[in-house]
């Protein structure tokens, strides 16, 4: 699989994800999709091109972050449809604890020889 098809399946996971957290009555506008889809399609090929994460180690931490993703955009839309807004609001909520998240395993790890995560969840990932 190349870098690019990596990405568009993580991209369509990651979806798949927040719209089950989103629920079947709450839609997302287009606006907010490609939005979503702008911002990270370049955070997940950064975190695959420059971090060295991989689909195969990190699915499941991308579906948990969508789903987390999709909760918050609902909870900030407050209606029945997720826009833009609605949509930026969950990302710096959802990248903010991605960042205390790598912050924690940093300090509890600083270099990969002690690095006590489990197995898969040992790139410092861009989610």
């Amino acid at each position: 699989m190349t870098v690019e098809q990596g990405i568009e399946y993580m991209l369509s996971d990651c979806f798949f994800a927040l719209g089950q957290a989103a629920g079947s009555g709450t839609r997302i506008e287009h606006d907010a999709i490609v939005w979503l889809q702008d911002r990270y399609r370049e955070k997940f090929l950064h975190a695959v091109v420059e971090l060295g994460n991989s689909w195969d180690d990190d699915r499941d931490r991308v579906m948990t972050v969508g789903r987390w993703l999709g909760r918050r955009a609902a909870f900030h839309a407050g209606c029945t449809s997720i826009d833009v807004i609605s949509a930026a609001r969950a990302a710096a909520e959802i990248e903010a604890g991605c960042q205390m998240s790598r912050q924690r395993g940093q300090a509890a790890a600083p270099d990969a020889a002690h690095n006590t995560r489990p197995q898969g969840q040992q790139h410092g990932g861009e989610v």
